[in-house]
């Protein structure tokens, strides 16, 4: 028994794991954090997040996990981010984040082009689920930003690129 107390004491003191440029997180303190950059670069017209488009990414994070995304928007013109629900086709302007708290500042407006940014902090939810992190700006998401974000049964969180 004492052997396990001293494991679990040892794992909140653990650093953090580095996932890639994108995620990192601490499997003591249940925490993933994650940057999410609107229109990292030019693919899809700069209508991206970290360079994914239309789902060509997934973030997947363990139930119950602490969940903080800072969003720095890139671009020349506004973006927003919202978790909304998997499901098509993808509303023109997402503006009910279908977990509490996962949504940006200036939602249907955008944040400020140039690094314009803002931080979702929540709690990913107990059971499972496919979500799309989307942008909330009218015409955005059905046009291809939005990438997968899943909420599983996992012991770390991962980011398939």
């Amino acid at each position: 028994m004492r052997a396990l107390a001293l494991l679990a004491l040892l794992a909140l003191g653990a650093p953090d794991t580095k996932v890639n440029q994108f995620m990192s997180y601490n499997a003591g303190t249940k925490t993933v954090n994650i940057q999410v950059f609107a229109a990292f670069n030019s693919v899809q017209g700069g209508f991206n997040f970290n360079g994914g488009s239309a789902g060509s990414q997934t973030i997947t994070v363990p139930t119950g996990w602490n969940v903080n995304i800072d969003v720095v928007n890139k671009d020349a013109i506004p973006h927003s981010a919202i978790i909304i629900a998997d499901a098509r086709p993808i509303p023109n302007a997402p503006d009910h984040p279908a977990i509490e708290r996962a949504y940006t500042a200036h939602l249907t407006d955008g944040l400020p082009a140039q690094n314009g940014e803002d931080t979702m902090n929540f709690t990913a939810p107990t059971s499972p689920g496919n979500y799309l992190i989307a942008c909330g700006v009218p015409g955005h998401a059905p046009s291809g930003m939005w990438i997968k974000f899943v909420v599983a049964a996992a012991q770390a969180p991962s980011y398939q690129m």
